[in-house]
This record gives structure tokens, sequence and C-alpha cells, in this order.
């Protein structure tokens, strides 16, 4: 028996500094748990401005930068593991010189 495995697909560009990919969850029957992204900001950009019914964890793949939530700045680094409420505020932002890559994964309800 093989482990089922994920596939990646391009997700479209929301901001030109963003590179995005989500997750086909196919191994999953039925309702799928969460669902998950990658993306990266490049150096000098940020993330559109975010805010939805669904409660979402942020990991830190790579890079050093600056989370807004909810208007405050935290500094942020390789490894560290945000929490966002539902429909609270936050953005990414690569503005240490180097790109920002985040693993976002979201659950709860999304109407």
């Amino acid at each position: 028996m093989s482990l089922p495995r994920l596939g990646f697909e391009a997700l479209p560009r929301e901001f030109e500094e963003l590179d995005e990919w989500a997750a086909l969850l196919g191994p999953f029957d039925g309702d799928r748990p969460f669902s998950m992204a990658r993306f990266t900001v490049a150096p000098g950009g940020a993330t559109p401005p975010d805010s939805h019914a669904v409660k979402e964890i942020w990991l830190v793949l790579d890079g050093t930068g600056t989370v807004l939530y909810e208007g405050r700045p935290y500094e942020v680094g390789k490894g560290d593991l945000l929490g966002f409420a539902p429909f609270a505020e936050h953005v990414a932002m690569a503005d240490r010189g180097v790109p920002l890559s985040v693993l976002s994964i979201w659950w709860g309800t999304t109407g």
C-alpha cells in the first residue's frame, strides 16, 4: 500500500509579487477537513489585506518579514507558526530584503 500524496496546482495571481499554489486534497473522501496553499512574497512586496470567515494558521517556511495582524506589526521568520481568528485582517510583507514563503492552512465555515 502506498501513502496517498497531495497534489498541487498554481493559483491565479492576486498580486504581481505573489507566487502561489494550492493543495489538491484528493486523498480525502467526502468533505475535506481543511484547505492549504503556499505563497511566496517577493522582497519589497506584500499580500493584499485578507479577512474571512475561516480559521487559519501560517507556517513561515523561509525568509523573514512582517505580518500585520489587525493593524499591529509582528516580525516573523522561518519556523514561526501564526494563528488568525475568523474575520481578523492580516497581511504578509517581505520587508527585510528577502522573499517570505508561507504555508497557509484554513478550515471552518467558508460561506
